[in-house]
Order: structure tokens, then sequence, then C-alpha cells
């Protein structure tokens, strides 16, 4: 049969019949092939704590320390002898034994926007505004990685909740790898998920004129040689797109409200306690990558009372019973829990009360996922303030996150015009999480 271009009009035509928002979305779970399969498939929760944790309040307290340094909370003991953490977290200092403590995280920017892009990334921001909610990257987010490289499932593989996250997204890779967004809140009585269901403006003349488009790409990849391939995948991304928002199982996944009403009290009703379980479900149904955006701990002012009052008690009551659930499920071993940051905060409060932006010594978590757990990794000197022993960079936390989901860190990736890009520059596994 001779070969036969359809014309730029014609495609036009069929693209603007198929109506492919979903589908570009799930168009890298086609175009993509699984270039390592782990020998077992763990996903990752990633639980992104915007504005800055005080480490020296909450992980990393120094109570001999000058009153101005060591502020206004107690170490407390938790469930493994010896690790303390601050009294504002009772309910976490119960699963210290599932988690592991990097005390000793560093790098070197104290701009908000820039901090979130070498956390989210492991590179470091180049020049521009990194602040604002937009697609400022310079180099893919883990999220992005993980798209572009992990095995495709039956939902997104990247995930995010309940916003678009400050560099969270594909760079050069381009828009089929970032996430998936849900753009509310799953505390709220009224929340739903958009483009999971079919719109109600979305008539039955309409549907039937978008299933029509399909029998035109048939048409069209009988006939064409030359473009088939990319035809062919039109054809898969569309049926995907509309298998999604007809999906009894898919639309399930989505909905938190089908969780008994005493876990979902369990988890508490707010934005970090809702977030996570509806994380806990999404990576139950296939995601491979979900982003939590915790926000407002930027305490410049009123620190103590912002902590005890405010962000704690939601963080404290959230995170323990994702691990446990999690672990009640068998889940806890197949799914990393991050419990990240862009940078800490000041050894020494401020005049307002607070504590401002420190990037020089800082502290995160990770649980789940097979690692090791039940301990503190690196530490800081007497006032928090420096690295002290074993320090450990954002691209030393991307590179462990990339091997405990069982993609090469190593690999180089190509820019579209060619350029070879490390996936991370120079950051190696931390050592010391794997048993």
């Amino acid at each position: 049969m001779p070969s036969i271009k359809p014309s730029r009009r014609e495609l036009l035509r069929i693209g603007s019949l198929a109506g492919l928002g979903m589908a570009e979305i799930l168009r890298l779970q086609e175009t993509c092939a699984l270039e390592q399969k782990p020998a077992k498939e763990i996903n990752c929760i990633f639980i992104f704590v915007l504005g800055g944790m005080p480490h020296q309040d909450m992980w990393d307290l120094k109570p001999d320390a000058p009153a101005e340094i060591r502020g206004d909370f107690e170490p407390i003991s938790t469930a493994v002898p010896g690790i303390q953490i601050g009294d504002v977290l009772p309910k976490i200092a119960g699963v210290t034994d599932r988690m592991s403590i990097l005390r000793s995280m560093t790098h070197g920017d104290s701009d908000h926007g820039r901090g979130f892009h070498i956390m989210m990334t492991g590179k470091k921001a180049g020049v521009g505004d990194f602040n604002g909610n937009q697609n400022n990257n310079q180099h893919p987010c883990l999220g992005s990685m993980v798209a572009k490289l992990g095995k495709p499932g039956a939902l997104p593989p990247y995930i995010s909740v309940p916003n678009f996250l400050n560099s969270g997204g594909p760079s050069f890779l381009g828009p089929s790898y970032g996430p998936f967004v849900i753009a509310a809140d799953p505390a709220q009585p009224d929340f739903s998920v958009r483009d999971i269901t079919l719109p109600t403006t979305v008539t039955n003349d309409r549907n039937l004129r978008r299933q029509a488009a399909l029998r035109e790409i048939n048409r069209f990849e009988r006939g064409v040689q030359d473009v088939a391939t990319q035809v062919k995948s039109l054809d898969t991304f569309y049926e995907k797109a509309y298998g999604m928002m007809t999906s009894k199982a898919a639309k399930e996944a989505f909905d938190i409200q089908r969780e008994p009403t005493k876990l979902r009290e369990d988890y508490g009703m707010t934005s970090i306690g809702q977030c996570s379980l509806l994380a806990r479900r999404l990576v139950e149904s296939g995601c491979r990558f979900v982003s939590i955006e915790n926000g407002h701990w930027d305490t410049h002012r009123k620190n103590t009372y912002s902590l005890r009052e405010l962000l704690c008690p939601a963080f404290d009551q959230a995170i323990p019973a994702l691990l446990k659930d999690l672990e009640q499920r068998g889940m806890l071993e197949d799914t990393l829990v991050v419990i990240t940051t862009e940078f800490g905060r000041t050894p020494r409060i401020n005049q307002l009360i607070g504590r401002d932006h420190w990037p020089n010594a800082f502290s995160i978590c990770l649980a789940g996922g097979g690692l090791k757990s039940g301990q503190v990794i690196g530490a800081t000197d007497k006032q928090a303030a420096e690295v002290a022993d074993r320090p450990i960079t954002p691209q030393d936390m991307c590179a462990t996150i990339l091997k405990v989901l069982g993609i090469d860190y190593q690999k180089v990736l190509r820019t579209p015009i060619g350029r070879p890009v490390p996936l991370v520059d120079d950051g190696k596994p931390v050592d010391e999480l794997f048993s």
C-alpha cells in the first residue's frame, strides 16, 4: 500500500476530537519502557514541609545550649532508647523505630525557591527567580525522574497534592513527565478530583464524537507508514485517558470518602492528615510517586506558638497514622516515606521570637522502603548550627531515593538537543540506611 500522509488540518481535527488533556499526562506510560526493573517495586510518598522545619525544636534539640538558642522545647524519649526528639512531637516519638532521622543535611542556599529546587531535584538552582508556585525547574524533579524511568501502571506515575509543588516539574523531559496535580484539599467536605470523570458538560453526542476520533485514528494508522507509530500512540493515549475516566478502580483510588470515618479521624481531618491518607490510597492503587505539600512553616516570628499551636499537632498526628496504616496493610516495606524541607532555621532566636532561614545544617526523616530504621545519622555542633559529623547533601538524598525505587541514580539523560545531563551530579546513597 502506498504511503499516505495526513494533512496538518486532518491531524489537528483528530486531536481536537480526541480532547487529550489527561492523555498527555498518561503519555509517559507508553513512551518510556522500564529500563531497570527492581527486584521489588517500591513506591514513594514524598512529604515536603514548606518553609523550613526548625530542626533544633523538632529533631535535633540542644538542651545544654543558651536559652536564646535552645528555645522553649524540651527533649523527650522515643521508641528507640537513646534517641530524643522535641516534646512538640509526642506521637512521632512513638514511631521512631520505623524511621531514620538524618541530622546532617546541608546545602548553601537560604532562599525558599532555590531551596525547593535543590531539595526537589538534587541540582543547585541557576540564575532566575525560583519563588512563586510555578514550573520553573532547571532539572527534572524526583517525581519526574520516576515518571521517566519507572515502570508505568494504571494510575499516573507522579501525582501531586493538594497543588503543584514548587520546582516539582519535569524540566527538559517535557510536560508528559510532569505531575498529575490534584488541585484540591482532601480535608475539605466537597473534595473531588477533576479529570477522572466525564464532565457533566460532555453530552452523549460529544462523547460519541470523541469515540469517533478513535475510528479516524485507526483509519489513518492503516494507511500511514512513516507516522504509524505516532498515530498508534495517540490511539493508546486516548484510550487510557478515557479508560481512567470510565474505570471504577481508578475512580475509587481517588475517592477518599470510601475510607472508614475512624481511620480518617486517626490521620486527622487536616490537610496533611487527609493528603497522607490519600497518598496511601494512590500508591496502593499503583502510583509510583506522590508528593505532598505541607506549608506555612516559615516561622520568622512566634516560633514557639506557631509550632505548638498551629503546625506540629496536625503533623504529629498524620505521620504516625500513615506509618502505622502502611505497616498494618503490609505496605511499609514497599513504600518509602520521605519527610523533607528546603532548609532549617537559625540557631539563634530573633527579636520577633522566631527563627530565620538556615541551610547550613538541618534534619529530614525517611521511613519504610526496606531501609534500616530506628537510627540517627549525622550530627550537628552544640548549637545545631553546622554539621559536625557525616554531612549529607540533597544530591545524596536524591541518589538514596532513586536507589530505593530501583532507578540507576548514575544514569545520564539527554536533553532534546542531545546534551548529556547526569540524573544526579555527584550524590551517593546514604549507606547507613541500607542494611
